[in-house]
């Protein structure tokens, strides 16, 4: 028998776990809920859906699109179970509740470590060893559940943002429907968060890209990829916002794009702007790389 679903997802992050859910023979998949349309770019064409809605009206879901949501808005009853990834509110108690087997949330971090909204990028900027995948059951405070399962991934003091960002978000849709059959049978004994431990992350500014050139070499090299893609790692040159991209090993850029131009080789916008030099960062080269 097929256990029924509601997903809640809005962001490419939660694409892999959706279109599992979707492919999983034990899943049924009743309903998709989303954040509304919202415009792109820089010059607000018309509104797109989000990556979660385009997956679900592909698959024949039905979706509802609302920055507010209800037991009554979802039709006045639940399916079994809820799964929430990167949705982008607060599920309110009572919906929370109204679920027989609550709702599962899957958070890029090893909890209780990293709770909030940017937890992939302080794992790069605080030059962690390893970061992770949790599965957790909602409550009603930020990622607070209690424990499902957790996947632990190794860092290399390579990836950037992005890259971790893909990685996480499949590892997190397997280890879901991995895990699944023995939640929904009630053989997994969950784990309460020791709070104690617990450390959290905030919402990024494009202020948080500006690069201190007095810290040391490692600590800009994983600024650069923390900030890779958005907003970006930034310093100024002639009242123009300059965004390395990546660096060299020897604390040098290797790929930057000046405001309102291309991305290119360092060397090429050396070659276009020879006076243009950059701060040295304390420390480096260093043995970090």
């Amino acid at each position: 028998m097929k256990t029924s679903i509601v997903f809640f997802g809005t962001p490419e992050f939660a694409v892999p776990a959706l279109s599992a859910l979707i492919d999983a023979p034990f899943c049924d998949v009743q309903l998709a809920v989303t954040q509304p349309d919202k415009p792109i770019g820089r010059h607000h064409s018309k509104p797109v859906p989000s990556p979660v809605k385009q997956l679900a009206l592909e698959a024949g879901i039905d979706v509802i699109d609302s920055p507010s949501l209800t037991r009554r808005g979802l039709g006045g009853g639940c399916s079994e179970l809820g799964v929430l990834v990167a949705y982008g509110e607060i599920i309110p108690k009572d919906l929370i509740d109204a679920f027989p087997l609550g709702i599962l949330n899957i958070h890029p971090s090893l909890l209780p470590k990293y709770r909030g909204s940017s937890p992939i990028q302080a794992a790069i900027l605080n030059q962690d060893k390893e970061t992770g995948v949790t599965i957790m059951r909602l409550d009603d405070a930020m990622d607070h559940g209690p424990v499902v399962i957790q996947e632990r991934v190794k860092l290399h003091k390579t990836e950037t943002a992005g890259d971790l960002h893909d990685t996480l978000a499949k590892i997190g849709a397997k280890l879901l429907i991995k895990t699944l059959p023995d939640y929904i049978a009630g053989r997994i004994a969950l784990q309460t968060q020791n709070d104690e431990q617990a450390s959290y992350t905030r919402k990024l500014t494009k202020q948080d890209g500006r690069i201190d050139w007095s810290k040391p070499a490692s600590a800009i090299s994983a600024q650069v990829r923390a900030m890779n893609p958005w907003p970006g790692a930034w310093t100024e040159w002639e009242n123009k916002k300059l965004i390395i991209w990546s660096m060299r090993k020897d604390g040098t850029p290797a790929e930057v794009q000046l405001e309102a131009k291309k991305r290119m080789a360092f060397s090429e916008f050396m070659r276009g702007h020879p006076d243009f030099k950059i701060p040295a960062a304390a420390g480096r080269p260093e043995s970090a790389y």
